[in-house]
């Protein structure tokens, strides 16, 4: 079965489920298929505001979504090393932009890795080229090439098509799949796609 990931590194939540979707992939009859997208983009684009302006005033609700619920699914995925990024939210334009290239050139995996544990487990400040040139350099991960791409009209040109094609077959937030025209959202949804693929 394949299923398309409406994907950003914005997302605290697309963190949490690409690590799920790791061992999924593994043990299940599914492939996921990343396709980058700027959360604020979608956002904008389906009139949505993100959980922390939306929650602000219902405390509880608040704490079972960023607490309760974030705990519980990194214990049933065994996912050790988040830390929510002391910089939330992060501008992640060059980061995004960054993964276009990364696909078109069959670094994506390793791309992903090192940017997801930049933001997500080192809690590192990723909002602007200097600063992803840096942490790929570091990495030994075509920082120069990268920087480089991200630049480029096409590039920046594929992640609005990319964007706005979410937003039409119904995506207003990160994470969103779809299964053929099928959408699902959220982390918990994991859950479906899995019994889906049995």
């Amino acid at each position: 079965m394949n299923v398309d990931f409406i994907f950003d590194f914005a997302s605290p939540n697309a963190y949490l489920c690409h690590k799920a979707i790791q061992n999924l992939e593994k043990t299940h009859d599914i492939k996921f298929n990343y396709i980058p997208c700027l959360l604020g983009g979608i956002m904008k684009l389906s009139n949505n505001q993100p959980p922390m302006v939306t929650l602000a005033e219902i405390p509880n609700k608040s704490k079972y979504e960023f607490d309760t619920a974030f705990n519980r699914f990194m214990k049933e995925h065994n996912i050790t090393k988040f830390k929510m990024n002391e910089h939330f939210p992060v501008n992640t334009i060059s980061l995004i932009r960054g993964a276009i290239v990364a696909q078109k050139n069959n670094f994506f995996d390793s791309y992903v890795e090192i940017v997801l544990s930049g933001l997500w487990e080192q809690s590192l400040k990723l909002d602007s080229p200097e600063a992803l040139h840096e942490l790929l350099t570091k990495n030994d991960c075509h920082a120069d090439q990268v920087i480089e791409g991200i630049a480029q009209d096409e590039i920046k040109a594929e992640l609005i098509a990319n964007t706005s094609e979410a937003v039409k077959k119904g995506a207003f937030g990160i994470p969103t799949f779809f299964v053929e025209d099928e959408m699902f959202y959220g982390k918990d949804t994991l859950r479906e796609l899995k019994e889906m693929s049995s």
